[in-house]
């Protein structure tokens, strides 16, 4: 099976509530993040089941169903979390399944970009507590404090840096780059997190495409949180193109170059942050994580 934790008793005991069986899983492929399989149903339509491929990942699917199902409240067509829970310490979600139309999404990057800005406007009442940073819920505030904490560290004795997570950069050089980003700039609100054109399933030209797998929605600058992302993807992993990205930026109404020395600097912030958050918190990721802060802060020095 999957995972090692993971047979035909586990599949059993979440399965069994939604009228599934283990003998009707067919994988799905899945990704980094989840294993990811469709589960057919006698006497109703399909499933999907989902279950994190790290055992050590922390439980995201509360909120994913509470993102899914705010965005529907305001028209984003998702996929309806069915439910959501803990088996044996491992976490699961079950939705349901989306069947595709085989036409293709016209314009996938440009409908992503103009969604940014309309998950950014999803209200946060009975939004669960983990959405939030450790920074709290007054999202200003939060920002504030999570500029604040990631600009104080910055020196000759800040352990990234000695840790070789600056690169070639110095301290001054990446204090340059935080100095742009200012809390009183941005409007506040829930990004997705993943917006890509594998998290769309088509409906055919005539109705807009659901957008699936809220697991990675978190709160922030909106439509910036992700936008940054899509930079991220084209100028440091490369695997979306230039058009692609300038076509999400138009839509999120992000072109302008001032737009994109702010990402520059949004995405400096966030990479130092997530490897101060893996040296606390997962070593057994840090030397990856240190790795990726000082490629990304290379060429971030050199695009912004």
């Amino acid at each position: 099976m999957a995972h090692e934790r993971v047979d035909r008793s586990w599949f059993r005991a979440v399965l069994e509530p939604f009228g599934a069986a283990v003998d009707d899983l067919h994988p799905l492929g899945g990704g980094a993040v989840n294993h990811v399989y469709r589960c057919d149903r006698v006497d109703s339509s399909p499933i999907v089941l989902r279950f994190p491929v790290d055992p050590l990942r922390s439980d995201e699917f509360p909120v994913e169903a509470w993102a899914a199902s705010a965005a529907g409240r305001i028209g984003i067509p998702t996929a309806t979390v069915l439910g959501h829970g803990i088996e044996r310490g491992i976490p699961f979600a079950v939705s349901e399944f989306v069947a595709p139309d085989p036409r293709p999404i016209d314009r996938p990057w440009t409908w992503l970009g103009s969604c940014a800005r309309r998950v950014g406007t999803i209200p946060l009442r009975g939004a669960p507590a983990s959405l939030y940073t450790r920074f709290g819920s007054d999202l200003q505030h939060a920002w504030a404090a999570h500029l604040e904490y990631n600009r104080s560290a910055l020196g000759d004795d800040d352990q990234l840096g000695l840790d070789g997570a600056y690169g070639s950069a110095s301290a001054a050089d990446v204090h340059d780059l935080l100095a742009r980003l200012s809390p009183d700039r941005y409007d506040f609100g829930l990004a997705h997190g993943d917006l890509a054109p594998r998290n769309l399933v088509s409906r055919g030209p005539d109705e807009p495409p659901v957008l699936i797998d809220w697991g990675a929605a978190e709160t922030g600058p909106t439509p910036w949180t992700d936008a940054r992302r899509v930079l991220a993807w084209t100028f440091l992993e490369g695997s979306v193109d230039r058009r692609d990205h300038d076509e999400f930026m138009a839509g999120a109404g992000l072109s302008s170059s001032e737009d994109h020395r702010t990402l520059v600097s949004m995405t400096a912030l966030h990479l130092l942050d997530v490897t101060r958050w893996a040296r606390e918190q997962r070593p057994d990721l840090y030397g990856e994580y240190v790795e990726r802060c000082r490629a990304g802060l290379e060429r971030l020095l050199a695009i912004g």
